[in-house]
C-alpha cells in the first residue's frame, strides 16, 4: 500500500506542476522544489482527501514541507481508517 500511496502522491505532483520527469525524493520541498504556493497545497490536500477518502485537518496541512511529510500524513490518515 505504502508504495501505491507514494506513487499516486508523485502522480499529482507531477500534474500540477506539469514537469512529468520531475525527480522526487522524501527531502523533495514542495514549496522550493516543486514550487507549491499555499493554494496549491490545499488543491492538493483536497486530491489526497477524495483520493484515499481521507480527511486532512487545515492545522496538519500547514505542516506538510516535504514529500515525506505528505506521505507520512496519507499513511497515517490510512491506518487511522483501517483500524
Amino acid at each position: 500500500m505504502e508504495q501505491l500511496v507514494r506513487l499516486q502522491v508523485e502522480r499529482m505532483l507531477r500534474k500540477k506542476r506539469h514537469i512529468p520527469t520531475l525527480i522526487f525524493t522524501p527531502r523533495t520541498r514542495l514549496q522550493e522544489d516543486i514550487g507549491l504556493d499555499s493554494i496549491d497545497l490545499v488543491e492538493l490536500v483536497i486530491n489526497l482527501e477524495h483520493r484515499f477518502h481521507i480527511e486532512i485537518p487545515d492545522p496538519e496541512m500547514e505542516t506538510l514541507r516535504t514529500v515525506q511529510d505528505v506521505l507520512d500524513c496519507v499513511d497515517a490518515h490510512l491506518s487511522v481508517s483501517a483500524a
